[in-house]
Formats: structure tokens, C-alpha cells, sequence
């Protein structure tokens, strides 16, 4: 199934366990694959994920494959660990 990034851009994001991990910012393309490779995540001050993550006003990478459903909301898989964007230089590391 295609969706749009646009589409998923905003939505809200849950664990399968329906814990809140935060909203859909931005989506990270892999050129060479033509696909997404990670979702950036805003809104973490407020999700299941804030205490992995030290200034939590960040945004935070999530690989997409652990992404399991997009319907209303996206569910997903909850992360072994994160990475908290902070420049495009780090953008360009979880996409390779």
C-alpha cells in the first residue's frame, strides 16, 4: 500500500501496548531504496520515551521498520534505543 508523507505527517504515535510516544515531525527518505527509513518524532516531552532522552524539547529519530500500522494514529514497535536528532549531520547517519 503507498501512502503519501503527507498523510502521516502530525499523526499521533503509539506503542502496541497504546503507551503515547509523540507526533509524526518529519519523515527521513532512503534515496538508494526509494523508501522512508526513520520518522522524526516531536512532541517527546509528553510520550513514553522522555526518559530515555535527556533534553527532551528535541526531536528523536525512530527507525521506521519499526513502524507496524498507520491508520488514524501510527503504531509501532517500542525502540531498543534513540537518537536524538540534532543536526543534519546526525539525519544522515540513521538514513545509511
Amino acid at each position: 500500500m503507498a501512502i503519501k508523507i503527507s498523510d502521516i505527517l502530525g499523526k499521533q504515535i503509539y506503542t502496541m501496548t497504546a503507551r503515547y510516544v509523540g507526533k509524526v515531525y518529519d519523515a527521513i527518505l532512503d534515496t538508494e531504496k526509494s523508501a522512508i527509513s526513520g520518522i522524526v518524532v516531536s512532541d517527546v516531552s509528553n510520550g513514553c520515551l522522555k526518559e530515555l532522552v535527556g533534553n527532551v524539547d528535541k526531536k528523536i529519530v525512530l527507525p521506521y521498520n519499526l513502524v507496524t500500522a498507520i491508520g488514524n494514529i501510527v503504531l509501532m514497535k517500542p525502540p531498543a534505543k534513540v537518537l536524538v536528532k540534532t543536526s543534519e549531520t546526525e539525519k544522515s547517519k540513521i538514513s545509511k
